[in-house]
């Protein structure tokens, strides 16, 4: 009601005094709720209210730290308003508690942004200002522990981190209590997509237990590496790779973390992460095919007394039509997303071969 009320206004021309005392009064239903006032803030975006927009992502940013859109939203506003300390808050924030997919992109451009005001801050005598941002976004480059699991061949290997309250972060549990993140799931035979990444930026104090399965494909040489590094961007930096034997077994490398800054688990459930941090997209598959049968080859076996056979081998070949579609939400609940694949296959000949009797 009030989104459509704002927007009715603002095509009316009333004074934007008015657009925004209805604006918030759609936030004042919703201001304990975090996921609500992330889209209020967005709807203040869009009505041009940018420092009220700018204040409720800091505010969600306070209730639920480790979400990631406050920050990213929130920095691109403090860019356009030239806001010196709420650019080092975006800044820090999207360097600290940023993970989605392709995370690396968005600390680049926090980054950047970052290094343009702090220019802008130098050459305006603020340099105290500048030197306060730089420390704020050198500490948000810190990482307690990350650990790389890399290799060659055709494999599928997964990695999961086992933390030390219990916690399991894995492909299934990308996003953990503890702080864990698994930001990459990598699979052969690209030489570029071979890894797989776990990192926690503030992690917990204790034992970890990293657990290297093999799903699928071969693995060159038989030999992965396990690369473990501790307190990245500290003088307490260390790096250590472990070479794992890929045998079809599960391998478990146990590790120590003892200065771990988190102090406690966060507060909210894993199911709760931001809308953005995990994917709203549902698939589904039709076909209409018939199921044929043909003889593709032939097994030489052997049986009682040295006789000699042949046992054929039946491959089910489907013909006909088929289609599979996903559907992904976008982040602001606004757009969906549809991508559609149809499937025509046909077999066009069959060849004929002889299996020649047994003596």
């Amino acid at each position: 009601m009030y989104e459509v009320l704002g927007r009715s206004m603002e095509l009316a021309k009333r004074p934007k005094a008015d657009i925004e005392r209805v604006a918030l009064s759609r936030v004042d239903f919703t201001a304990a709720v975090v996921p609500e006032m992330i889209l209020s803030a967005a709807y203040l975006k869009q009505l041009g209210l940018n420092e009220r927009a700018l204040a409720m992502y800091q505010q969600a940013s306070r209730l639920a730290p480790a979400r990631p859109e406050p920050y990213l939203r929130g920095l691109q506003i403090a860019r356009d308003l030239n806001d010196a300390k709420a650019v080092e808050w975006g800044a820090a924030g999207v360097l600290t508690n940023v993970w989605l997919s392709g995370y690396q992109a968005h600390h680049r451009e926090a980054e950047n942004i970052a290094a343009v005001v702090e220019e802008k801050l130098r050459k305006a005598g603020r340099s105290s200002d500048a030197d306060s941002l730089k420390a704020v976004v050198a500490a948000a480059h810190q990482r307690d522990l990350m650990i790389k699991l890399s290799w060659a061949g055709t494999a599928d290997l997964d990695l999961s981190v086992e933390e030390p309250n219990g916690g399991i972060c894995s492909i299934e549990n990308p996003f953990t209590a503890a702080g864990g993140a698994y930001t990459h799931e990598g699979y052969g035979p690209k030489a570029a997509n071979c890894f797989e990444e776990y990192i926690c930026a503030s992690a917990l104090p204790g034992d970890y237990l990293a657990r290297i399965s093999l799903a699928d494909g071969e693995v060159v040489g038989r030999r992965a590496t396990l690369t473990i590094r501790r307190y990245v961007g500290t003088p307490d930096e260390s790096t250590k790779t472990v070479s794992i034997t890929i045998d079809g077994k599960d391998k478990v490398v146990r590790l120590s973390l003892n200065d771990g800054r988190r102090q406690a688990l966060l507060e909210s459930p894993v199911a709760d992460m931001p809308v953005a941090a995990r994917v709203n997209a549902a698939s589904a598959q039709l076909g209409v095919t018939t199921s044929r049968q043909f003889v593709t080859g032939a097994n030489v076996v052997s049986g009682p007394g040295g006789a000699i056979g042949f046992q054929p081998v039946i491959t089910t070949v489907r013909e006909g039509i088929g289609l599979s579609a996903m559907a992904v939400v976008t982040g602001d609940r606004r757009y969906v997303r549809l991508s559609v694949a149809p499937v025509f296959s046909q077999i066009i000949g069959v060849d004929s071969f002889t299996i020649p009797s047994s003596r």
